[in-house]
């Protein structure tokens, strides 16, 4: 019997995050970006995932001169809420606004400087769709 031929199909992607600390950046992830704890690995721990909705994120341990060093964007429904959301939490958070690029979106630093965009089709947000 041969193996089925299957096309591929991309579904998700899990940017990887470099950390110093993966406790910490659990708890940044948890309390103040609001996601789920998905799963942690490793004693002493060096791997753990959170996650919201369909999005992911890896929090691997690494060196000190890998960390800091990844960014992701984020694409969502309901860039405002989720700013409000943080900003309610005291997140320090880049201004929201509609870019040239077409989008509306606001940037997010974690503790290990990993750069986090959020943002929506800037039409989307105006249309109320």
């Amino acid at each position: 019997m041969s193996p089925s031929r299957t096309e591929p199909k991309f579904e998700t992607v899990t940017p990887r995050l470099p950390v110093a600390d993966v406790e910490r950046a659990l708890a940044f992830y948890i309390e103040e970006l609001g996601f789920q704890l998905g799963w942690k690995w490793g004693e002493p721990l060096t791997h753990a995932n959170v996650c919201r909705d369909s999005i992911n994120f890896d929090l691997i341990a690494v060196p000190a001169d890998r960390r800091g060093t990844a960014m992701a964007y984020v694409q969502l429904s309901g860039v405002d809420a989720y700013f409000s959301e943080l900003k309610g939490r005291d997140v320090h958070l880049s201004e929201l606004g509609n870019r040239p690029y077409g989008m509306r979106d606001f940037e997010v630093v974690d503790p290990d400087g990993n750069r986090l965009a959020f943002g929506e089709p800037a039409i989307a947000q105006n249309s109320g769709a």
